[in-house]
């Protein structure tokens, strides 16, 4: 995938802020979660079917109001860009009286934060993990509008042939982790210390981005397990030929969220109908794409932007990997796109138990659920 390096992003944010600090634009602050009165978002309409389309937002029915969602990375099956690809080619935005263009962002490079404090564009995505860690450190004017991952994108995978068959098995081995990172992954951290271990009890060396440094006759057998997206590396190497185990930080009690969109604040409290109107469009393709029977139209969707060059086969394994993630108990109440406070909490107590942020930020500056609930798109 992949995601934006961390420790780079902070400082174009920071970079940002302090312009728009020294412009005497100081950055509206995260509604609260009470609904307010004259902004808030539009009611929810009664939950409808499966795939059907939760009630439009008002829109003049000859004019479509222009916006811009900018992808955090190169056009491919991420779950947080496959619901605005669909929404768009199947017309759900258009319904919802919106003109979307799509735009995808350079790997690393961090301009869509960038174009979202300017207001260039009006949603671009995230993960839950890092977007917490961009809140603590450089405070950015946006706010987290709908979450489409009740788990973390990250893994840990071992060849089948290794002879690891549990994280126990990891003590005195060789651990690839992502160069770039801000921090050790507290998920690996968690996992470790579930079997007993520590970092002492284990060999740290940082890596790229390509999975073969596990391979003995490719990597030169560098590590003996790979920190991965769970969507990307073990279908790289399965392609390749070489069979994997992948340990899920789940399995071992650590809930992590996944991926979602964040838009700019001022957004929310001076447009919440062309909020709405996004979250309800791109919920309702995530319910469209949820239906089976609909897997290969899907696909083909997301081809379409990936371009002919792109490996259809994993571009497959990816989004079918990560919609196996967008629900959960709540989610079946609430609706697509929500996610609750204890999920958000479990999350940033892991955080600050490894050292990955220094507390827990408050809820409303990362995340305003209404929008999702107000959708109510449920699966």
């Amino acid at each position: 995938m992949k995601l934006e390096r961390f420790s780079r992003t902070i400082m174009l944010l920071a970079l940002v802020l302090g312009v728009l600090v020294a412009a005497a634009c100081a950055p509206v602050a995260a509604p609260a979660p009470s609904a307010p009165a004259a902004t808030s978002a539009p009611a929810a309409t009664d939950a409808p079917a499966a795939t059907a389309a939760p009630a439009a937002t008002d829109a003049p029915s000859t004019t479509l109001k222009p916006i811009t969602f900018q992808a955090g990375y190169l056009a491919q099956g991420n779950i947080s860009f496959v619901p605005a690809y669909i929404a768009k080619e199947k017309g759900f935005f258009e319904d919802e009286g919106l003109d979307v263009t799509i735009e995808h962002a350079s790997p690393g490079g961090g301009e869509q934060f960038q174009r979202l404090a300017a207001k260039n564009i009006h949603f671009t995505t995230h993960t839950a993990e890092n977007w917490a860690k961009q809140v603590e450190a450089a405070g950015p004017p946006f706010i987290g509008v709908a979450v489409l991952g009740h788990a973390s994108d990250h893994g840990l995978i071992v060849l089948d042939d290794s002879g690891i068959t549990k994280v126990e098995d990891l003590k005195g081995k060789k651990i690839g982790i992502k160069t770039g990172e801000g921090a050790l992954p507290p998920w690996l951290l968690g996992m470790l210390k579930s079997a007993g271990l520590d970092f002492d009890d284990v060999q740290l060396v940082q890596v790229g981005f390509d999975p073969r440094v596990i391979l003995p006759e490719s990597g030169a057998g560098q590590v003996d397990a790979l920190q991965v997206f769970k969507s990307n590396e073990p279908d790289t190497l399965e392609r390749m030929g070489h069979k994997t185990h992948l340990f899920n930080p789940e399995e071992y009690g650590l809930t992590f969220l996944g991926q979602m969109y964040v838009t700019n604040a001022d957004f929310v409290r001076d447009d919440p109908e062309m909020v709405q109107g996004f979250v309800n469009a791109t919920m309702r393709a995530l319910a469209w794409a949820m239906d089976p029977a609909n897997k290969d139209e899907v696909t083909d969707i997301v081809m379409k932007y990936a371009g002919e060059k792109a490996n259809r086969e994993h571009n497959e394994f990816m989004w079918t990997t990560e919609i196996k993630y967008v629900t959960s108990d709540e989610i079946a109440k609430q609706g697509l796109g929500y996610a609750t406070p204890e999920e958000w909490n479990t999350m940033m107590d892991t955080m600050v138990e490894f050292g990955s942020l220094k507390e827990k930020v408050a809820l409303e500056k990362l995340y305003d659920p209404r929008f999702a609930q107000a959708a109510g798109v449920k699966k």
